[in-house]
């Protein structure tokens, strides 16, 4: 498999159904906290599994990556208890990725999660050019499979060893 045969069907989970996993393991969260795990959570498990977790699209904007049809349901709200998704739509293998971006990303302080993601390419790409107080473009699946596969597997390892000193 050359890693994006099943990136084209569409699954079967929505964004809300992630979002809704997502909340089941860190209880209430802060917006821009859980469109980030939703974000890694789909690059981590299109690596891990080579497909996609999600029908999501993820967006570059100035707080990171956002999923706008999620952000729809919740604008201005900084903290989110609950979402209209199904957590369960999901297989083990799925809850497995969800459960790992959960413990890799979700302890990390704000401030540190804010620059993990800015500092990589796939939203970096997306944010390149766009003219200040606008949002950016789309942040490409193939990019994210390029740029996470290439970190073998190891999600903010130097980034979580830096926090913990």
């Amino acid at each position: 498999m050359t890693g994006m045969e099943n990136t084209q069907s569409r699954p079967d989970a929505t964004i809300f159904d992630l979002a809704a996993a997502i909340l089941a393991r860190t209880g209430e969260i802060a917006t821009m906290r859980l469109h980030k795990l939703a974000f890694y959570a789909q690059a981590w498990h299109l690596v891990w599994d080579e497909e996609l977790l999600t029908d999501a699209a993820f967006f570059a904007w100035g707080t990171g990556p956002v999923s706008p049809e999620l952000h729809a349901t919740h604008p201005g709200v900084f903290l989110i208890r609950d979402v209209p998704g199904n957590p369960e739509v999901f297989t083990a293998a799925q809850l497995e990725s969800i459960d790992e971006v959960v413990s890799a990303y979700g302890g990390l302080r704000p401030y540190v999660l804010n620059a993990v993601v800015k500092s990589e390419a796939p939203w970096q790409d997306a944010w390149a050019g766009t003219a200040p107080g606008e949002r950016g473009r789309i942040i490409e699946v193939e990019r994210m499979l390029s740029f996470y596969s290439a970190l073998e597997g190891e999600p903010v390892a130097e980034f979580a060893a830096a926090q913990a000193e």
